[in-house]
């Protein structure tokens, strides 16, 4: 299986296709601490959230939620440029292998989990279809009561069919 299979497996998929698991996820990643004068103190341990497994075929699983930016800022002009963001992390797993992973924005003080785009523009954000489909699906497994699509409109995110990965 190449990585678009990969990829086009979990992006069609299905919300009830997907056995959630809480913490503790066992994937952890280890950050030095360093005081007021950059020395280090000691390490810090981070973990994704949640970790969910595919229902049709158990060797796929994604891990979702380990921090990457917990300041990220929008760029202005767009409309959520001035709200709290943070970029967090979607690794996806074949047999336990990490094959892809993929930053997806939390915004509108967590309103709702988007694709990070690779330039913030007023409108016409091009996202691929698959990339498109993988933060949908990500955003009714974990993120918050709200309507992914009216929040990708709002964004100025255009979903357009363009091969990714």
């Amino acid at each position: 299986m190449d990585l678009s299979a990969f990829v086009t497996i979990i992006a069609d998929s299905d919300v009830v296709e997907w056995l959630p698991i809480l913490r503790p996820t066992l994937r952890h990643r280890f950050i030095p601490r360093t005081n007021a004068k950059g020395e280090e103190t000691g390490l810090a341990a981070d973990q994704h959230n949640l970790h969910l497994t595919f229902l049709k075929d158990i060797r796929i699983t994604m891990a979702y939620g380990m921090v990457e930016n917990a300041h990220y800022q929008v760029p202005s002009p767009n409309r959520f440029a001035s709200e709290n963001a943070r970029t967090l992390l979607l690794d996806s797993f074949w047999e336990g292998r990490l094959t892809f992973r993929e930053t997806i924005v939390n915004i509108g003080r967590n309103r709702c989990l988007l694709p990070l785009p690779q330039d913030w523009t007023e409108t016409g954000m091009e996202i691929p279809a698959l990339r498109y489909g993988l933060a949908r699906l990500i955003h009714e497994l974990a993120g918050p009561p709200t309507i992914f699509d009216e929040y990708f409109s709002m964004s100025g995110m255009q979903r357009v069919n363009r091969r990714w990965p």
